[in-house]
């Protein structure tokens, strides 16, 4: 069963300085330690090798791949961020909480940089390792 996600005119979703702050206050760890494996830096991240650190920001049509990617990815000791909308329903979700993972909920909506709008839904980070 698929949700609803409302017609945007693109897939992709440039992150918020903001989310890189809240990272770094949660975990310590600073955008330019991580590697991003999503299409939007040109890359095929779900057949490209990922780092060791990695912040993943799915386009919203491969949620579900890039979050079993990061799953994978735990396997070569990898650690993975991703920022995902909140859909504790789908069957992704409840993967992801029988995995070693930190959950850090973030308040109000995103504004994307390449949005006009805030995002129609919240999102969260998880942290995989």
């Amino acid at each position: 069963m698929s949700s609803y996600m409302p017609l945007s005119k693109s897939d992709t979703h440039v992150t918020p300085d903001r989310v890189y702050e809240i990272i770094f206050d949660q975990w310590h760890i600073r955008k330019k330690e991580m590697f991003d494996p999503c299409p939007v830096n040109g890359n095929n991240g779900l057949i490209i090798e990922w780092k060791k650190i990695n912040f993943v920001n799915p386009p919203y049509s491969l949620l579900k791949e890039f979050v079993y990617k990061a799953i994978q990815e735990t396997k070569n000791d990898n650690i993975t961020i991703l920022l995902l909308p909140t859909k504790t329903d789908q069957k992704w979700f409840h993967d992801l909480l029988k995995e070693n993972i930190q959950i850090k909920w973030i308040e109000k909506r995103l504004k994307f940089k390449n949005n006009k709008w805030a995002a129609t839904q919240p999102h969260f980070l998880v942290l995989l390792k």
